[in-house]
């Protein structure tokens, strides 16, 4: 038969009701052929169940035949073949979770990801695949995909790994363009709120030539963002030529929203070589029914963070100043997060598919983030290989090594492959470093990294917080003050106060959300005082010792007398002018 032998048709007769109608033809299958749906998708590591949105699924031959079929896996469907030339599944899906990792679907547009509700032939991932798109009069289809013909909403996959990876976009909403480096780019949008056009076409030009910079031009052909305006969830997914990001509505006005909005596109962006090219032995030959294990999210995510401020630093889309800012920032989380002491880079990144994303309330003293950890664990990386080589090679280089020498000739990237490229890049034994920063669970010197730069750091406590310290962390639950966390090694730790507490009185006199850290300002560390919870339905009385609040929070400053050299290092880190601090 001529064209592909698998091919899939989405539509949506009814986008009000959440339904998309999926169709899948397979040609020349096996007497009993299996489809089935991933249970996660890519970048998100987490096992998320698709098929339970699947129903009425049903199973025909070319000439419209009922076949047999039975489901033999929670996410997998056998079908009885026979004879017949071709098999045709059909089902629908409910698609009403707008989210970068799932489907949705309404009278105003469609996002999905192929993952979600697009099943794979085990055995035949390999083969290449049509997809059909049939969307509402007037809605503009976009993805990553190549399109067949122009003008036709037909696009064809190189095997199910491409597929899977290009989520598709439609709805009424302007889609940008914009050139870059001779290179187009669109953004598909969808929602209302303040999103100033030109503005982000502006910006995202530069982000996306600041990155092209570090890696020698653009990997692929032509690039999509699809930008989804939301009541306020943020989050964003990558893709080898496309990304997914969901941001607040009304978050372009100039300032700290609209700059969050451009790190989120920043990172994103960023992974179009860290992760998609630039990938993780774990994450190369991807097995969509089961967890896919690596010890490099650190890397893949961690790294990715650090490079996302520092290259809108670069890019000239934030001061030198609030780039510090944001370091400073990273610092302060993590040293406000006990558990750092619990789990190391590598850890957190094996374990990312039960703790990541799985959080609960002792999350923050049992284990760190990659992204948070792996990104300070970056800079100092960074900051070390400029040291070592005066300034010569740099973290730069690094990446610049692990693109040519594992993105470009599409090898997949061992665990102990990264230790091997800094090692390239700056020659010598980084073990110890490696044993330290990434294998170890000990805290990271951070100030004699940066003042190798000219930076001073300097630790001191909250200011805008009681000097006296409980070591709680509370949640409004209507109308009541609970206790989200309870930070181990703090004075409600030691005195046997647990999370799911409701807090009631201090001393006898009652408490709430908003009065409890103003309260504490009426005693001193040392000071002993009686809070009354609810446990359950039982009243109990909690003897806590208050401390002195911790100094978690770091600043940063240029140094005024800083060295030549540790001013040349400065301005060759962030590409900026050395001013005085």
């Amino acid at each position: 038969m001529d064209g592909p032998g698998i091919r899939y048709t989405v539509s949506m007769p009814r986008p009000a009701t959440h339904l998309l109608h999926v169709t899948v033809e397979i040609d020349a299958p096996s007497d009993t052929t299996e489809l089935r749906i991933p249970v996660w998708i890519p970048g998100s590591y987490l096992v998320r169940e698709f098929a339970r949105h699947v129903q009425d699924f049903r199973a025909t031959d070319s000439l419209a035949q009922p076949l047999a079929w039975r489901k033999t896996r929670k996410d997998t469907w056998l079908i009885e073949a026979g004879s017949a030339p071709t098999i045709r599944a059909e089902f629908d899906y409910y698609a009403n979770e707008l989210t970068v990792r799932t489907s949705h679907l309404d009278s105003t547009h469609v996002f999905f990801n192929p993952p979600n509700l697009l099943p794979y032939a085990p055995g035949r991932t390999a083969e290449p695949a049509l997809l059909t798109v049939e969307a509402p009069d007037g809605w503009t289809v976009e993805t990553g995909l190549r399109r067949c013909e122009p003008g036709r909403n037909v696009f064809i996959a190189s095997d199910y790994d491409e597929l899977a990876d290009c989520p598709v976009h439609a709805g009424p909403d302007p889609v940008l363009s914009f050139d870059a480096l001779g290179v187009p780019h669109a953004v598909a949008t969808w929602g209302r709120g303040n999103l100033d056009q030109e503005r982000l076409r502006n910006d995202l030009q530069r982000i996306v030539e600041s990155e092209a910079a570090l890696f020698d031009g653009f990997p692929y052909e032509r690039f999509l963002f699809i930008l989804l305006l939301t009541e306020g969830t943020r989050g964003g997914l990558e893709h080898r030529n496309s990304t997914a990001v969901t941001v607040p509505r009304f978050s372009f006005r100039p300032g700290r929203s609209y700059e969050r909005v451009l790190q989120l596109l920043t990172h994103e962006f960023f992974h179009t070589w860290n992760v998609k090219r630039i990938q993780p032995e774990g994450l190369g030959d991807l097995d969509y029914a089961r967890e896919n294990y690596t010890r490099s999210l650190w890397v893949a995510e961690g790294t990715t963070e650090y490079y996302t401020s520092l290259l809108l630093c670069r890019a000239g889309l934030i001061t030198s100043e609030r780039y510090l800012e944001i370091i400073g920032q990273q610092m302060s989380d993590l040293a406000d997060t006990p558990g750092r002491l619990h789990q190391s880079l590598e850890e957190a990144s094996f374990d990312t598919w039960i703790k990541h994303y799985r959080p609960d309330e002792h999350t923050v003293n049992s284990s760190v983030s990659y992204y948070l950890k792996g990104a300070v664990a970056s800079l100092l990386l960074d900051l070390e290989i400029r040291r070592q080589t005066a300034g010569q090679r740099s973290l730069d280089d690094v990446m610049r090594h692990l693109w040519h020498q594992y993105g470009q000739a599409g090898r997949s990237i061992p665990d102990d492959g990264y230790q091997s490229a800094v090692e390239a890049v700056s020659p010598g034994d980084w073990t110890p470093f490696f044993d330290h920063v990434v294998r170890g669970r000990d805290d990271l010197a951070c100030a004699p990294a940066l003042a190798t730069i000219g930076i001073d750091v300097a630790w001191r406590a909250d200011p805008n917080a009681a000097e006296t310290w409980i070591g709680i962390r509370t949640r409004s639950e209507g109308g009541r003050t609970r206790v989200a966390n309870v930070l181990a090694g703090g004075p409600a730790w030691d005195a046997g106060i647990s999370a799911g507490d409701e807090l009631l009185a201090l001393d006898g006199l009652r408490l709430d959300d908003s009065g409890l850290d103003d309260r504490l300002r009426d005693y001193g560390p040392g000071d002993c005082v009686h809070v009354a919870i609810f446990r359950g339905d039982e009243l109990v009385v909690v003897p806590v010792t208050l401390a002195k609040r911790p100094a978690t929070q770091a600043i940063l400053r240029r140094n005024r007398q800083a060295t030549v050299r540790q001013r040349t290092m400065y301005e060759g880190w962030l590409r900026a002018p050395w001013t005085p601090g």
